[in-house]
C-alpha cells in the first residue's frame, strides 16, 4: 500500500514523524527508511546508496530500535498511524 504512494506523500510521512524518544532519524536512516517504504530490499538499498548490505542492516536495526518495532510491516503501520494522529490534531 505504501509503495504505491507518490514519493511526495512518502516524504511527508517521514518528515512529519518523530521517533518515540523525540529524536529524529539521522539523514542516512531517513534515506534508508524512505527506500524501505518504497518496497526496496536491503540488497537494493545497498546498491542504490553505494553501501554494504551489512551497513543497511545496521541502519534498519537502528530505525527499528528507535521506533520500537521489529519488522518492515510494523514500521509502515507505525508511521501511518502517527501521520493520521498528527493530521487529526
Amino acid at each position: 500500500a505504501y509503495s504505491t504512494m507518490e514519493e511526495k506523500q512518502q516524504d511527508k510521512i517521514i518528515s512529519s514523524t518523530k521517533v518515540l524518544d523525540s529524536d529524529f532519524l539521522t539523514e542516512r536512516e531517513q534515506e534508508v527508511l524512505r527506500l524501505i517504504l518504497g518496497g526496496k530490499t536491503n540488497k537494493a538499498i545497498a546498491a542504490e546508496l553505494f553501501i554494504s548490505e551489512n551497513t543497511v542492516k545496521t541502519h534498519v536495526k537502528n530505525i527499528y530500535s528507535k521506533y520500537n518495532v521489529s519488522s518492515r510491516a510494523e514500521i509502515i503501520s507505525t508511521l501511518l498511524k502517527n501521520q493520521i494522529l498528527e493530521q487529526s490534531l
